[in-house]
């Protein structure tokens, strides 16, 4: 006769063996308008002698061009014709860079740009080789950086723990002086189930974009056969715009494209962890019946214990933080406060769901900060029919 028992279990979050480090670049380059005009006619007059078809109108923005020639080295170029208010008209090429895949095509999706500095030679070379005999420059110095994507990968072993963990990241609060994005689609179903797997956060010319890297590889067809994912992969990215470029470019003295992604790469954890802290509260998530007889136990005052439950309970429901604050706020009762209430107690305001395996969460802080030196471990408890 089967009985039930009681099993326990280490499951392992690891840090991807390309550490932290570049996922994809923009570069942009100013034509003038005889040089934008002769670099898309000789594109085109390529395209008409091989049949093929790679290079077209871009049906979004009236006037530009979309070149795909070079996708499979990771390379996606953009021909872009502006028009101000006032008349005046501009010409660029930009090119959006997986160097991974520049260096070799053979690579997946999955893998980021190895951080050491021979990866940067090998990326100069990799562009030189491939745009020699083109109707583009071939010196990457040429270019200016629009767009940098720092990048890292964790990786859990337990889809228990994997899904637990996007589910409790996308309900974070939205700091001050940023906005929360959300994925759009005409099909609403689809939008959903997309958000339920990704976070953006931004602020001016930077923003932390954190979602699904095996449901982003399924749903767009990128896994390839013979890749062994984890149970899930987790990626953080941490987007710079060329604003932000600028004021690094102008902090280290220097412009070259190849000095600024060298000094980001070698940067790239402390970036990210300093933007991922000022989205995430840096404190354990716990089951609610803990949660709640640590609030029920604290030093608080009644008044704050009342607003502090209130919100752990709205948060086993609520998507956000942000939609339970405003909930509360409504009611009467005050929020700007409460997160720091909660991180003096130790303990994260979005409570574990019901029934989950482990007692306990790191914090994605916790986790990126030590992730590095060793595996982060979560104790797992269930039971079992044996």
């Amino acid at each position: 006769m089967s009985k039930k028992v009681r099993k326990h279990k280490n499951s392992c979050i690891n840090l991807s063996p390309d550490g932290f480090s570049i996922h994809t670049f923009e570069i942009s380059q100013k034509l003038t308008e005889f040089e934008w005009n002769q670099c898309k006619s000789e594109l085109y007059d390529q395209q008409k002698e091989t049949g093929e078809h790679w290079i077209y109108p871009d049906k979004k923005y009236k006037g530009n061009h979309i070149c795909k020639k070079y996708s499979d080295h990771g390379v996606r170029i953009r021909l872009e014709h502006n028009k101000s208010d006032v008349g005046a008209e501009s010409y660029y090429v930009r090119m959006i860079i997986n160097p991974r895949k520049l260096i070799d095509p053979d690579s997946s999706y999955l893998g980021i740009l190895s951080p050491d500095k021979s990866s940067i030679k090998q990326l100069v070379k990799s562009f030189q080789d491939l745009m020699t005999g083109t109707p583009f420059t071939a010196d990457l110095s040429h270019y200016y950086l629009s767009r940098i994507d720092l990048c890292t990968n964790i990786q859990c072993e337990d889809k228990r723990v994997f899904r637990e963990l996007v589910r409790l990241l996308r309900k974070t609060n939205t700091p001050k002086k940023y906005q929360r994005k959300f994925y759009k689609h005409t099909d609403k179903k689809k939008a959903n189930r997309y958000n339920k797997h990704y976070i953006r956060i931004g602020c001016g010319s930077q923003e932390l974009v954190i979602y699904d890297k095996t449901y982003q590889l399924a749903e767009n067809d990128l896994a390839v056969s013979y890749e062994k994912l984890p149970a899930g992969v987790l990626r953080v990215e941490v987007h710079y715009w060329r604003n932000k470029i600028k004021s690094i470019e102008k902090k280290c003295g220097s412009d070259n494209s190849e000095d600024i992604l060298w000094l980001l790469m070698q940067e790239s954890k402390s970036r990210i962890c300093r933007l991922v802290k000022k989205c995430y509260l840096e404190r354990d998530y716990v089951s609610y019946e803990e949660g709640k007889r640590q609030i029920e136990q604290s030093s608080f005052t009644t008044a704050t214990k009342e607003r502090m439950l209130l919100l752990f309970s709205e948060m086993r429901r609520k998507q956000t933080i942000d939609m339970a604050f405003a909930l509360m706020e409504r009611q009467g009762y005050r929020t700007d406060d409460l997160l720091k209430k909660f991180e003096k107690l130790g303990i994260n305001p979005v409570p574990l769901r019901q029934g989950y395996a482990a007692e306990r969460m790191p914090s994605l802080p916790e986790i990126l900060h030590k992730i590095g030196d060793c595996p982060i471990t979560v104790e797992l408890s269930f039971w079992k029919w044996k």
